[in-house]
């Protein structure tokens, strides 16, 4: 009997949920693998951040909106299948979750990327040999040294599934206006499984 893989699962075992549930699980669930296969522990509060703290800042952010909420345009799509809502009450630490886990001050991170950066552009590069599931981070800055944009990468091997994801950020004034996460995942007895999520912030 031929073993029903990941998008099955989705589509056939989970029909009366929705595509924004199933992109959520989906990412979830790649996210959780992803962050317990590296070192999540906290970087000490005393403890000198080499890089830029995007957890710090996407907090700092996400207390504003609790103080002026903004509703979201968001899209998901999953293989091809498209759903669109707009969102007023979005839990802003589920949703952007897997950017705040992508931040690279842990203890563990400290010798394993390169610093590729020059004026106004940060970019961290994971060094040859290292094993971890972040491999680019790239930040442009406005004037004010606010981001501009974010691009993260990330991508894992192991025995259960292959995945790759780009993750996007775009900033107005130092505030997130939009952003995005694409990926595919291919679980190792079945097909490939793709799914693209977009968020654009509503002023109103």
């Amino acid at each position: 009997m031929k073993s029903a893989n990941f998008k099955d699962f989705l589509f056939t075992f989970m029909p009366s949920m929705k595509i924004q549930s199933r992109v959520f699980l989906l990412v979830s669930f790649l996210g959780f693998l992803w962050m317990a296969s590296a070192c999540t522990e906290e970087t000490p509060a005393t403890q000198k951040q080499l890089y830029f703290p995007i957890a710090t800042y996407l907090q700092q952010e996400i207390k504003g909106m609790g103080q002026q909420p903004k509703k979201v345009h968001k899209t998901m799509i999953l293989d091809g299948k498209k759903e669109v809502k707009v969102i007023s009450d979005m839990d802003w630490e589920k949703e952007w979750a897997l950017f705040i886990e992508s931040d690279l001050n842990k203890p563990a991170f400290d010798k394993s990327y390169d610093n590729l950066s020059e004026d106004g552009f940060l970019w961290y590069s994971l060094k040859i040999g290292e094993n971890l599931p972040v491999k680019k981070l790239k930040i442009q800055l406005d004037a004010l040294e606010r981001p501009a944009s974010i691009e993260i990468e990330m991508a894992q091997t192991n025995f259960l599934f292959d995945t790759q994801k780009k993750m996007h950020m775009n900033f107005v004034d130092g505030k997130v206006q939009t952003y995005s996460i694409e990926g595919t995942q291919q679980m190792r007895w079945g097909s490939p499984t793709h799914y693209q999520l977009l968020g654009v912030l509503l002023t109103k």
